[in-house]
């Protein structure tokens, strides 16, 4: 690794302790606080394992068990435990993504480069300083598709499994995963023979890394959601996936469905233009996944995306779950500097637009419901045209051929 690399991983951390440390200060003498509310949940739920009783005693817990776990020390060692392995989570992803970049021929100072996308992004930084534990389901990602590049197929789909039990929303990358995983990412299955009759080609389809990667992530999912109902039974499958079906959010909500929603709520109309708002979201992501599933980076960038913009709830750290792709897609965009800038500012403009309604309801007491809908309609139409832009102005080819990692565009040779 060169000095220039180091350096830059150095300086990406010391931004992260200072927050930490800022975080601190800022607890002890301001009214608003800097830690996550989650995080007080998660530390709280800790407490409740410590005392011998479920985490889903906490309310409002809607998460894991094992992250319960993972965080007693927070009772036992630390407060601070937490946000120190999500920061640390953090680090780790931007060191993922460096690798992925060079398995893709990228060289070491343009990888870097691209890195500090994710290393400097604002909300990487701030998401994993104030105790938000997104950043891990987001590692988990990554390591998946790493592990998935090196070959590494069993281990992979143990991580994926590991992922979607941590937050459901990885499910959405399931079909793409199985479109990947053809004879391009293993040119030896390209010898079959391939059957007339359709029940033929349909075995011919489930080849045998499609079967091993969806029995093993599949069947770790499902052992571990088996366990943990063993243990807190009903209360864990609703808190923990259920409740997410039928969540109606009527505040702190980007979505488009936000007024309905809002109007709408604690009603059965409610609840079932919840299940309905599905729908559009459902037939967008089977499209990309067999669309672009081959191209599976690209694929999981646009399915993320396509998952937050069209979700019925959409909250800030969202944006996380597609941030982390953008330095793994640039490499292959032909988008110019100034495109890339107009677009930043366009979300920006979009996500401040939103806020500031939102500021109005929600810290001044205003009636502005009307008016943060309006906003989110216009939050969402911009989100789909930078999705469109990224999709016309990307250089679509698959991620492996013939067995092999294909290499970087041209383009990104050129941004050392």
């Amino acid at each position: 690794m060169q000095q220039r690399t180091q350096v830059i991983f150095a300086i990406g951390l010391l931004a992260r302790v200072a927050l930490l440390l800022w975080g601190e200060y800022q607890d002890r003498t301001m009214v608003v606080k800097y830690t996550d509310v989650d995080y007080d949940v998660y530390t709280d739920a800790s407490r409740e394992v410590v005392a011998g009783n479920s985490p889903f005693d906490r309310t409002t817990y809607r998460y894991t068990p094992l992250l319960a776990f993972i965080l007693l020390p927070n009772v036992y060692v630390y407060e601070a435990w937490g946000k120190l392995l999500f920061v640390a989570s953090d680090m780790v992803v931007a060191y993922v993504i460096y690798a992925i970049l060079q398995l893709r021929a990228i060289p070491e100072s343009t990888a870097i480069n691209y890195t500090m996308v994710w290393l400097f992004h604002p909300f990487s930084i701030n998401i994993s300083t104030r105790g938000n534990a997104d950043t891990l389901v987001v590692l988990l990602c990554m390591v998946s598709l790493y592990l998935l590049m090196k070959k590494q197929l069993v281990l992979s789909a143990l991580i994926y499994g590991l992922a979607v039990h941590f937050k459901i929303y990885p499910i959405v990358y399931a079909l793409a995963f199985l479109v990947f995983l053809d004879e391009d990412y293993d040119h030896a299955l390209a010898s079959r023979p391939v059957p007339s009759s359709l029940i033929g080609k349909a075995l011919h389809w489930l080849n045998r890394h499609r079967l091993t990667f969806g029995l093993v992530s599949g069947g770790l999912f499902l052992a571990l959601t088996g366990l943990f109902y063993a243990i807190y039974g009903y209360t864990f499958l609703f808190e923990g996936y259920l409740y997410h079906f039928s969540r109606t959010d009527n505040r702190h909500n980007f979505s488009m469905y936000f007024y309905d929603l809002y109007l709408r709520y604690g009603t059965s109309g409610g609840f079932m233009m919840g299940l309905i708002a599905f729908l559009p979201q459902f037939l967008t992501l089977f499209n990309i996944s067999l669309r672009c599933g081959k191209d599976l980076i690209f694929a999981q960038f646009l399915l993320t995306v396509c998952f937050v913009v069209f979700n019925k709830v959409c909250t800030a750290q969202y944006f996380l779950w597609y941030s982390v792709y953008l330095p793994l897609v640039l490499p292959h965009s032909e988008l110019s500097g100034k495109q890339l800038l107009a677009m930043i500012g366009l979300w920006f403009g979009g996500e401040l637009h939103w806020l500031y309604w939102a500021f109005g309801l929600e810290i001044m007491g205003q009636n502005t419901f009307f008016n943060v809908w309006i906003a989110g309609l216009v939050f969402f139409v911009v989100n789909i045209g930078l999705m469109i832009a990224f999709n016309t102005h990307h250089h679509h080819a698959p991620l492996f051929a013939k067995g092999e990692v294909v290499g970087v565009s041209a383009k990104a040779a050129k941004t050392d």
